[in-house]
């Protein structure tokens, strides 16, 4: 993912409580292949963690008023994903009369072996994704997680066509060494 300094990030969240599109738009860019990989962890469904991804930004945008630069925008960003998360788990197993320690245990122990093993892919895949040096970890996440094509991400990171290509295949070779276990 792409670095962001404390006065570039200060500026953002300034423009978003302004309402600007544009700034909202970069930040967006900027955390959502965090946002998405935090939620598919945590709720170990793709196509969940893509709605919610979607709902924690439109949560962020429609309280950028309450936003207090002084305290941290992205904790309070991963904060949003993260009660939304609990919220949908709660939600899909009715366990809300347990506190959520209780609820995410009884989530995860009703899962079936099928879905055990690619929990534990899932958290290996983390890991291996994590262990991507920076360029080539985001240039992964904005291509596979952000559906980007080469040349708009190379476009976005001011490198060239080459470059995205190199970084793409180092990525995939990579990640096929790191998980080999699961590919057999």
């Amino acid at each position: 993912m792409f670095k962001v300094g404390t006065e570039k990030l200060n500026e953002l969240i300034l423009g978003i409580k302004e309402r600007n599109h544009e700034a909202f738009r970069e930040f967006f860019f900027l955390f959502q292949p965090g946002i998405f990989n935090y939620l598919i962890r945590l709720t170990c469904d793709k196509a969940l963690a893509q709605d919610l991804t979607q709902e924690t930004f439109l949560k962020f945008w429609l309280n950028a008023d309450k936003i207090e630069i002084s305290s941290s925008p992205k904790a309070y960003l991963y904060r949003i994903a993260r009660n939304l998360a609990l919220n949908s788990i709660r939600q899909r197993h009715n366990n809300c009369s347990y506190d959520e320690d209780e609820s995410l245990l009884i989530y995860f122990s009703r899962r079936s072996e099928a879905e055990i093993d690619s929990l534990f892919f899932m958290d290996d895949y983390q890991r291996a994704v994590n262990s991507l040096p920076e360029r080539c970890k985001t240039v992964f996440l904005l291509s596979r997680f952000s559906g980007f094509d080469y040349s708009e991400i190379a476009e976005m990171m001011e490198i060239s066509l080459q470059t995205v290509k190199n970084q793409m295949n180092k990525a995939l070779s990579v990640l096929r060494k790191r998980l080999q276990s699961h590919l057999n």
